[in-house]
């Protein structure tokens, strides 16, 4: 058994789409994780920003579940620079492990031109299907590409939290994430956060790095995230207070319990 895998462009999606943050801000948001009703597991996003500097981390804690998940623990993590309404990150790094002791990290630095290089313990079994620096060029890494996809770069202060198309590499895979603006609507929960949100729909297109029949199946049916963003107006800016994603076991469904502002 595995991790939940609504892989890592998933948590891109989960980690917020953040506004212009105030000259420091900090938050810490606390989810719970369901797929077909049942509690898989939690989540917490943290995240620090300045004006010219960001820190991300996500950490996603499962259960074990018969047949989706076992108890794991995995943690993404991304530095780097905001310059000129440009994301440039420096760092992206994952952990993932197990109960029963299984491990796996991955390491992607950064130069200007974006991806320079790639560890991973164990190394993989295979290089990724048509994948080239072509492809990587200008690429972000999951986590950091919350941040290009954020309102801040441009169309938050006309209404429409939900930016443009952003090319994301996870160290193996090339696709571009795309985020919709849906509309304001009033989120009602019996626990968490209730209130005004801002409903937004994700998409990826797979480019490079997927087997022929990953690229087909994902190109005929391309995988949907829905998010509903809540406004911190002491923080200055947005994070995900409930998502809605497809997973090979269901529809998962991951809502905040806590926020905290620092």
């Amino acid at each position: 058994m595995r991790i939940l895998k609504a892989p890592l462009h998933v948590s891109a999606f989960l980690a917020a789409l953040l506004a212009a943050p105030a000259a420091h801000a900090a938050v810490a948001v606390d989810y719970v994780m369901y797929v077909g009703g049942a509690k898989i597991g939690t989540l917490t996003l943290s995240a620090t920003l300045e004006r010219q500097r960001y820190q991300l981390e996500t950490r996603i804690k499962t259960e074990e579940v018969a047949g989706t998940t076992e108890n794991a623990t995995l943690t993404l993590f991304a530095a780097g620079a905001q310059e000129e309404n440009a994301v440039k990150p420096q760092i992206f790094t994952s952990d993932y492990v197990t109960a029963s002791g299984l491990s796996s990290q991955l390491q992607i630095t950064f130069n200007e031109t974006g991806p320079a290089s790639v560890l991973a313990l164990p190394p993989p079994k295979r290089k990724p299907d048509l994948l080239s620096d072509f492809h990587k060029k200008g690429a972000l890494d999951p986590v950091s590409a919350l941040l290009a996809l954020s309102p801040a770069l441009s169309a938050a202060s006309k209404g429409a939290p939900c930016g443009a198309p952003v090319p994301v590499f996870d160290g193996w895979r090339r696709f571009d994430i795309t985020v919709a603006y849906e509309g304001e609507t009033n989120l009602e929960a019996d626990e968490g956060y209730s209130g005004p949100t801002h409903k937004c729909e994700g998409r990826l297109t797979p480019v490079a790095g997927y087997s022929a029949d990953a690229m087909t199946r994902l190109k005929e049916d391309p995988q949907r995230v829905e998010v509903w963003l809540a406004p911190l107006n002491a923080a200055g800016f947005l994070v995900p207070v409930r998502i809605i994603a497809p997973t090979p076991y269901g529809g998962a469904v991951i809502r905040s319990t806590e926020i905290r502002e620092y």
